[in-house]
């Protein structure tokens, strides 16, 4: 019998319609039969690294859910996850656990219907089209896949080549059609009939990537995809494809699930009957039938979004919080960013802490303050009411360092979107900011104690501290080494890192980075430059005496009268 009426679900990333499915179907399976959903996943920023993203998972208390599903399909691109995953399943979980994808340990599994969804695609190229010649595009030579499968039984039914020439991994990414477009354009690869992409993604970059380098789809070639994306309806050329039906994998899973919890028969649930959707990309054309208006109001929504994001002026502002009480009033002031939420928390504190303070909870408590609770719990006992259904958990990650973690709370089935992923990246990065001012602030009341000269207080390291500063690069906050910074400069009243590969915007004012640096062998020779002595070679004298400082990379920088005599001193000393 149901205890919390709570289900966890453990994902790896949120990034598409193909994987997003799962949890659209979970939750409103769960809802259905009444479970609050408590989603735990990582927001990558990367395709290749996790960036101990995956510490969240940890975060999970498995006495308070009744049931877990754990969506091992998704984490096909981190195979390394999975063991340490069902480790702590096999030994911390007493309650009923169900896979979605596959295990060796754990026994309720829910698989897909793809290879048998994936062949009436191949069947479509060969019967229809009457290709002979089709490569497969996309997945892990080392993963196991259903459609890789199940484009080999096709082939081998009609009797047509398939070797693993026709099998073109190259990964779940467009990397890999961005290349093989290209190996087609030079002859590197011999060019087929046609190109069975195992997502719409993949077979939208392919697409584009043959236009650029001169052949059409689908005159020259012809290219399907799968999953039925928002790519497939694109208006350039709609894509061949079949729905995946992940959400009803997601619901099945939910049936077996709350079977095991209950004691009851699993509830048979009935499953929309698909086919092949063709598209421009096979030459057959769009023929089923697309609700223009439904996607428009999603795009409108997209826009909206974009817009909103972008106006908050939301870097600018929290790149100026001097306070954690401050960066609660701002996490409060732009929770609206992220779409569709009724609730929004924020809990920084450290991996190893026992207990901490969640700074940002007043949704969720009824006298509407903040609470101490252990950051273990996710949530204090209290949080048992309310309109919240469904919950995302994901980390607070930047360059590797965990700072808390953030959760979304939602009324009706959903998943948090990019904007949110961007939230909780920029918050992370605010706590950064925030975290080497304080200890700067702190080194900088004791340099000035009369009683504790010299000495910093313990866990602080003057070195670390200014071991690396964050520029603006492309819209992100990127960590650089201060050995790869030739001076800085104001201009435009901004602040700018010149480094060899150009000049990048930094939030410090000029003053600040005097003093943070001044033991890091930073010196300033104008009112607008600090010049790294590390990178400096010398000096020689300009047009009317003035002297002019010499870098490692031959550039020249002015010297003014003020500081040209400490200038010289230095870089004897050095």
């Amino acid at each position: 019998m149901s205890l919390h009426k709570a289900i966890a679900i453990i994902f790896s990333d949120f990034k598409n319609d193909y994987n997003d499915g799962y949890i659209i179907g979970i939750q409103n399976q769960a809802n259905a039969y009444g479970y609050r959903t408590f989603t735990f996943s990582m927001p990558q920023t990367s395709e290749l690294y996790t960036n101990s993203e995956e510490w969240v998972y940890e975060l999970i208390d498995y006495d308070r859910y009744d049931g877990i599903i754990f969506v091992e399909h998704t984490f096909s691109t981190h195979k390394s996850l999975i063991p340490p995953i069902e480790r702590a399943l096999r030994e911390n979980c007493r309650c009923p656990v169900v896979v979605i994808g596959g295990s060796n340990t754990l026994p309720n599994v829910i698989g897909m219907e793809n290879r048998h969804n994936f062949e009436k695609v191949v069947e479509h190229l060969i019967t229809v089209h009457d290709c002979r010649s089709i490569y497969c595009l996309g997945g892990e030579k080392s993963i196991a896949d259903e459609r890789i499968d199940a484009f080999i039984r096709v082939m081998k039914r009609h009797d047509l080549p398939c070797g693993d020439e026709n099998l073109l991994y190259g990964g779940y990414w467009i990397s890999g059609a961005e290349a093989l477009a290209k190996d087609i354009a030079y002859g590197t690869v011999e060019k087929p009939d046609a190109i069975a992409c195992l997502n719409d993604e993949i077979a939208y970059a392919l697409i584009k990537q043959l236009f650029f380098v001169g052949l059409r789809v689908p005159e020259d070639i012809l290219v399907t995809g799968f999953d039925d994306s928002s790519y497939a309806s694109n208006s350039a050329v709609s894509i061949t494809t079949y729905t995946a039906d992940t959400p009803f994998c997601g619901q099945r899973a939910v049936t077996l699930l709350h079977s095991l919890i209950t004691g009851n028969e699993i509830e048979q649930i009935k499953q929309k009957k698909h086919c092949v959707i063709t598209g421009d990309s096979c030459g057959c054309g769009r023929k089923s039938r697309l609700n223009v208006r439904a996607k428009l109001d999603e795009l409108h929504k997209m826009e909206t979004a974009n817009m909103e994001f972008r106006n908050s002026c939301f870097e600018e502002k929290l790149y100026k919080v001097n306070s954690q009480e401050e960066l609660s009033l701002f996490i409060k002031n732009h929770k609206y960013l992220i779409r569709n939420q009724i609730s929004v928390s924020v809990n920084l504190m450290e991996q190893e802490d026992e207990d901490a303070r969640c700074i940002f909870l007043k949704d969720y408590l009824i006298n509407g303050e903040t609470a101490d609770f252990r950051a273990k719990n996710i949530y204090p006992d209290m949080f048992s009411f309310g309109a919240i259904q469904n919950i995302h958990v994901l980390p607070l990650v930047f360059d590797k360092r965990v700072y808390g973690f953030m959760t979304i709370g939602y009324a009706d089935p959903n998943v948090y979107t990019l904007h949110a992923k961007q939230f909780a990246n920029r918050i992370a990065i605010g706590a950064e900011i925030l975290r080497v001012r304080q200890n700067l602030a702190e080194s900088d009341k004791l340099r000035h104690s009369e009683m504790q000269i010299d000495i910093l207080p313990q866990g602080i390291d003057a070195k670390k501290i200014a071991a690396a500063i964050m520029v603006i690069n492309k819209g992100s906050m990127t960590k650089v080494p201060l050995e790869n910074i030739l001076y800085f400069e104001s201009g435009e009243k901004k602040v700018y890192a010149a480094m060899k590969s150009g000049k990048y915007e930094i939030k410090q004012r000029l003053f600040e980075l005097e003093e943070m640096l001044a033991e890091r062998n930073f010196l300033r020779i104008s009112r607008s430059v600090i010049i790294n002595m590390n990178k400096t070679v010398g000096y020689k004298n300009g047009f009317n005496r003035t002297l002019l400082a010499v870098l490692s990379n031959k550039e020249e920088l002015h010297v003014s009268r003020t500081y040209g005599d400490s200038f010289k001193k230095k870089l004897e000393e050095y």
